[in-house]
């Protein structure tokens, strides 16, 4: 009766953990790594990866002046979870991508010029995700502030991309103008944010876009703030914006 208590209880403790092994290496697996690659200009651009092995698709998150790539660590959790992989980036001269041939960048200190040169950021980025295996069109590009007219711009000169999801798109942010990179082809490939407490500027570009695109895919808050603020105030919107890319990319 004891040998058979002993064994009773040895099966249940092996049990127990390889239950826990199982679990501990799915959470590791959904952890995101450090990567950095080189822009077309020498900038290092870093970022982090929150890799899904079975992913079909796979997205850039682009932060807001002067956040981080980290500023959207919850929604790339939540996507990566969803089965999606998802790189977050820091722009040049923000966070951890300083380093380039001319020497550390800061955000503080670039002109309008310079700052527009980010676009080589996404360039990269998107670069990255092909030698993972991901076409353009299997790719999504999410964006903030002047991370959303960035977004705007690259899907404007790259009409593979399928969708794009616009935090607090701005008419003119630091030179980077809505009005430049307009094409009517890119018809409902947005998901636009606002609210009516953003920015004077952001308000402007959120009435461009009803004008011009108005079968995108609007969402128009009392209040939130302004850009990744949005991700913070209404969790829900995570689940809007999944829903969205997936009702995009598998079209």
């Amino acid at each position: 009766m004891k040998k058979f208590i002993f064994l009773f209880l040895f099966i249940i403790i092996i049990g127990l953990s390889l239950i826990f092994l199982f679990r501990f290496s799915k959470r590791k697996e959904m952890e995101f790594e450090k990567v950095s690659f080189l822009t077309i200009d020498g900038v290092k651009i870093v970022g982090n990866y929150y890799k899904n092995k079975e992913a079909k698709f796979a997205g850039i998150l682009i932060h807001m002046r002067p956040k981080t790539k980290e500023s959207y660590h919850s929604l790339a959790k939540y996507l990566q979870e969803k089965g999606l992989s998802v790189l977050a980036i820091d722009l040049r001269g923000h966070g951890e991508s300083i380093e380039s041939p001319k020497g550390y960048l800061d955000y503080l200190k670039m002109s309008e010029k310079e700052e527009q040169e980010s676009i080589k950021d996404l360039e990269a980025s998107v670069g990255f995700l092909e030698k993972e295996g991901f076409s353009k069109n299997r790719i999504f590009l999410i964006g903030a502030s002047i991370g959303a007219n960035l977004v705007f711009e690259y899907m404007s000169e790259n009409e593979e991309i399928k969708a794009g999801v616009l935090l607090s798109p701005g008419y003119n942010y630091r030179g980077i103008i809505l009005e430049n990179f307009y094409k009517e082809s890119l018809k409902d490939k947005f998901l636009i944010v606002s609210s009516k407490d953003d920015q004077e500027m952001a308000l402007k570009g959120f009435d461009w876009f009803k004008e011009k695109y108005p079968s995108s895919t609007f969402i128009f808050y009392e209040k939130g703030g302004h850009g990744t603020d949005y991700l913070e105030k209404y969790p829900d919107l995570k689940e809007k914006i999944y829903n969205f890319i997936l009702e995009k990319l598998s079209f």
